[in-house]
């Protein structure tokens, strides 16, 4: 007759609790991030070892504007808002990616006097204390530039994003830098679909 081990209770509650902290099954209480007068919405976040960066948009002053801020110690403290623009149209739908000490952020503006969107682009090299100058990378005057995505390899940095150049419908398009977000190059349609693409 075959014998069968048995395995002691304490032993399972064991090995569960460690599957649960192994496989993030268990999560820290949520910690509130914001506490402006407006909303806060669309987030976005990266992260680099126990560092941690967060942007939203926030419409607390003079409309839709950026916001930055970030955690040294995994989420345990936080530094204050950091507010990225001041545009009067408004600025929404931030993205992010990190490479080490590197940040680098894009998002929507909207321009009041052309009544068009570009895509604009900001980079910190020291883990977000100092930041660059805001950055038009789109420069598709007349278009609807919208909803970018950033992904960064290195000195690589990537940007997608749809575009609604009339009269056609809307398309992605790309562009990229081999340095940093120094310099770019031109941008590039992806697609040629007769509609164009919405997302």
């Amino acid at each position: 007759m075959k014998k069968s081990r048995q395995i002691s209770i304490p032993v399972v509650v064991f090995l569960l609790l460690f599957s649960a902290i192994a496989y993030g099954i268990t999560w820290t209480a949520n910690k509130r991030l914001t506490n402006n007068a407006g909303w806060s919405v669309e987030p976005a976040i990266a992260v680099d070892g126990s560092k941690i960066y967060v942007v939203w948009q926030d419409d607390t002053y003079k409309g839709d504007q950026i916001y930055f801020k970030k955690s040294g110690d995994a989420g345990v403290t936080w530094t204050t808002n950091k507010r990225f623009t001041n545009n009067p149209g408004g600025s929404y739908a931030p993205a992010i990616a990190v490479n080490g000490s590197n940040i680098y952020v894009v998002w929507v503006e909207w321009n009041t006097l052309g009544s068009y969107d570009e895509i604009y682009f900001k980079k910190s090299h020291d883990n977000g204390s100092t930041w660059s100058a805001n950055m038009n990378i789109s420069n598709n005057p007349g278009t609807r530039s919208h909803s970018p995505a950033i992904a960064v390899d290195g000195s690589n940095i990537y940007v997608v994003w749809q575009d609604k150049t009339p009269p056609e419908g809307y398309a992605i398009y790309f562009k990229k830098s081999d340095d940093g977000g120094a310099t770019w190059t031109t941008n590039k349609r992806l697609t040629q679909n007769v509609w164009g693409d919405l997302s």
